[in-house]
């Protein structure tokens, strides 16, 4: 990870704060703001291998009813939205933060020719990352409420939920994590076991995630272009009218990212589902397998991103 002195970003960032007056009515003045979120959330990070942070980012992923493996089954198409956030309140030690993460996003489904169906979610992750002192371990808190629906107003269904993981560092360049994930979905409890790496390999390769969750392999080739693989697991519920539509999605695939410069980044991925399902029922009572095929996908999203190594 870049070696950074801890007084040297204080400086800059009071350098910074102390001309906010004078570009508040300016363009670009979001992404002054964008640049001290990201010199406060390093403090937060400095002890992990993670080599990068979104600030804020917008995502569309499409996949069409076209693909190569388990194709007997049910037509489907499937589109997601999202716009999300992380805001970070540091702590007087300067290496522990409070993150807030709120985003939106909607999925959109068809199934054969049936009508397109839409659901919406609006949430609200808050995390502790907190380092436990004269040792390599450090944890991460994590508490959600969401509201998953048809659509989002005064009867939507509330999710509630949170996440535990403990880290231990175990050198510069790797840290080991466990934990547990625990949410009250429509259709139950869901509970699942973590596990993830951020490992640095070397200085063009990367390697960090959580599992089932994530996990991504990243190569540097420049300072303008990075490329890799990514899969993804997603578990999701949202209300409807008669009950629950839940998606199953796992994906893996290959991705170019382009900086236009050292923070505005262009993600293109392209892979295909896995083991996709679509499921519909009532919490305890009854439940739906739409047997879908799976399908490829093409994901693209732009980010004023952070990286936290060259």
């Amino acid at each position: 990870m870049r070696k950074v002195q801890a007084h040297q970003i204080h400086k800059a960032m009071n350098s910074q704060l102390n001309t906010t007056s004078m570009i508040r009515n300016k363009p670009g003045h979001f992404f002054f703001i964008a640049n001290i979120v990201a010199i406060i959330f390093l403090f937060s990070v400095k002890s992990s291998a993670q080599p990068l942070l979104d600030i804020a980012k917008l995502k569309y992923t499409s996949s069409p009813n076209r693909g190569l493996i388990n194709q007997n089954k049910n037509n489907v198409k499937l589109r997601y939205f999202s716009f999300e956030i992380n805001l970070p309140v540091q702590f007087k030690n300067k290496k522990d933060a409070l993150i807030f993460s709120p985003f939106f996003e909607t999925w959109s489904a068809q199934v054969n020719n049936n009508k397109w169906q839409r659901y919406y979610s609006a949430a609200l992750p808050v995390s502790l990352s907190k380092t436990i002192p004269y040792t390599k371990w450090a944890v991460l808190l994590t508490g959600i409420v969401r509201m998953n629906d048809s659509s989002i107003g005064k009867e939507t269904n509330m999710q509630v939920g949170g996440a535990f993981i403990l880290s231990k560092k175990r050198n510069e360049n790797l840290t080991w994590k466990l934990g547990i994930y625990i949410n009250n979905e429509l259709f139950g409890v869901f509970i699942m076991p973590l596990a993830g790496i951020d490992w640095r390999i070397n200085e063009k390769n990367n390697l960090f995630g959580v599992l089932p969750g994530n996990m991504t392999y990243e190569h540097k080739v420049n300072a303008h272009f990075y490329y890799g693989a990514n899969f993804r697991a997603i578990t999701n519920s949202y209300g409807n009218t008669a009950g629950y539509w839940r998606v199953d999605e796992n994906q893996l695939g290959l991705y170019l990212d382009t900086y236009f410069n050292k923070n505005l980044v262009l993600n293109i991925e392209a892979g295909h589902s896995l083991f996709r399902k679509i499921r519909t029922g009532i919490k305890h009572m009854a439940r739906f397998d739409a047997a879908v095929n799976d399908n490829f996908y093409i994901k693209a999203v732009f980010a004023y991103r952070v990286r936290f190594k060259k």
